[in-house]
């Protein structure tokens, strides 16, 4: 837990049990800034926010100090990371750190998994990518089990690349039938913990890119008619895929009669939003029978933003006309469980997603997977 707050002495001990033990027990070790790449990535930080670096060191100065501690974002590549899961998960190796561990000897291991009194600093520079089939999923979260009482700040450095995947594009229509839904994209950043009185703090460098994956756009829809002497069927064309890192596939064509065309697939994301899959074409059976085109994917210049386009409908005779499928929705930028007052967001950075009615870049009281 945190060191007490003042109104009382305080010793020496309980400033050692909380920061952990200095070199020869001087005092003066914990008057510095600490920097180490592979322990703290490119953070500058000192043992307890707030102690002097330079100058006198009182025991007044650590009244309420807590412990720093990294979480490594900053090795590799990862998908679907989760920081509390990281930290819960370790058993006192690499990827968890505990500022001025390497002199003190703490280690996680010494803390455990109850951060109450502590403060974590998630820290992400490297590519971060995601699942694809629901908005709610993340391609880089802080997970919801931290103990009451942690302090949380979530720093993107300039160089972090967080990407939601694109949807699949929907089938075509067999014939008749109706055309199959594109499959939704996924979302970039999710913060799970905070409170109005505790807020996690995130802070967007510049040149940081966060993007949701766009929606797969709908499957064409079918067509059939019949007359005395013949009848005759046509199928839908696929949808696009929707943008994003992975990108969405192409949806295939529906078959039976005349097919129509296959959907393609969305762009990678890289340093811009990349562009989304067309829909394939739909169907023409002799003028009588009418496969629906599939719906383009979604991307940030699209028709509908984010969201995948719905997929043509099919004609025909006899009321054999069957609806395009709908497009999946598109991800977001940053999702936060709570509402706005729960985090502290300085934001320098490119966040995008949403729709082209709504800018979903940033959504609050929503749902993180």
């Amino acid at each position: 837990m945190a060191i007490k707050a003042s109104g009382s002495s305080l010793s020496f001990s309980e400033i050692r049990t909380e920061l952990g033990p200095p070199p020869s027990s001087n005092i003066g070790f914990y008057r510095q800034s600490f920097t180490n790449s592979s322990r703290y990535g490119n953070l500058t930080l000192e043992i307890a926010d707030g102690l002097p670096t330079s100058g006198e060191i009182k025991f007044s100065d650590f009244y309420t100090k807590r412990l720093n501690i990294v979480v490594d974002h900053f090795s590799s590549n990862e998908s679907q990371a989760n920081s509390r899961n990281k930290y819960t998960t370790n058993t006192g190796g690499a990827g968890i750190y505990v500022v001025g561990g390497d002199s003190t000897g703490l280690t996680k291991t010494d803390i455990g998994n109850d951060t109450s009194g502590k403060k974590i600093y998630a820290h992400a520079t490297k590519i971060f990518t995601s699942s694809k089939d629901a908005p709610t999923r993340c391609a880089l979260k802080t997970g919801s089990g931290w103990t009451a009482g942690t302090q949380l700040q979530v720093d993107i450095a300039s160089t972090a690349r967080i990407y939601g995947s694109g949807g699949n594009g929907g089938t075509g229509a067999n014939g008749a039938n109706n055309g199959s839904a594109g499959q939704a994209g996924s979302s970039g950043l999710g913060i799970q913990f905070g409170t109005s009185s505790n807020r996690t703090i995130v802070n967007i460098s510049s040149g940081a890119i966060i993007y949701g994956g766009g929606g797969g756009g709908g499957g064409g829809g079918g067509g059939f008619d019949y007359d005395k002497n013949s009848s005759r069927t046509a199928s839908g064309g696929g949808g696009g895929g929707g943008a994003g890192r992975p990108a969405g596939a192409g949806g295939a064509r529906g078959s039976g009669g005349t097919q129509g065309g296959v959907g393609q697939a969305g762009g990678q994301s890289g340093n811009q939003p990349a562009g989304a899959g067309e829909g394939g074409g739909g169907s023409n059976n002799g003028n009588q029978a009418y496969g629906g085109a599939g719906g383009d994917g979604g991307w940030h210049g699209g028709n509908n933003g984010f969201d995948g386009n719905k997929g043509g409908n099919g004609a025909g005779g006899e009321g054999q006309s069957r609806q395009g499928g709908a497009g999946g929705e598109g991800g977001t930028g940053l999702r936060v469980t709570g509402a706005s007052n729960t985090i502290t967001l300085t934001n320098n950075g490119d966040v995008k997603g949403g729709n082209a009615s709504f800018d979903h870049g940033i959504r609050y009281n929503v749902t993180v997977t």
